[in-house]
């Protein structure tokens, strides 16, 4: 004697989601190589799994997790970087004149 449990399932066909249940379980029975049984236990350990390991995250979790991640991370502020002062002296304009011109003379 074979060691079975044996459950009866019923469906409201003027309820939606019953109906179209109802008629995809019918058509897998009609398919060759489908089992109602196969799927039904596949769909409900699938179910029982991701109930298991499912997990929803709040954006406080979200923020948790990362409090606790950076809290070891030391953070250095960038060294500031000063602006170069490209602005000449009279006395520095004067000169830079005087090479430019000199420079000039070379090519006439």
């Amino acid at each position: 004697m074979s060691n079975h449990y044996r459950l009866n399932v019923r469906f409201d066909l003027d309820d939606e989601a019953e109906r179209r249940a109802a008629e995809y379980l019918a058509e897998l029975n009609n398919e060759k190589g489908k089992s109602r049984n196969r799927f039904i236990v596949e769909t409900v350990i699938s179910f029982m799994e991701r109930q298991n390991s499912d997990r929803d995250f709040t954006l406080d979790d979200v923020r948790q997790v990362f409090r606790e991640e950076l809290s070891e991370v030391s953070f250095v502020a960038p060294a500031e970087y000063g602006t170069a002062d490209t602005g000449l002296t009279e006395e520095q304009q004067a000169e830079n004149d005087e090479n430019v011109l000199s420079d000039l003379t070379a090519f006439f």
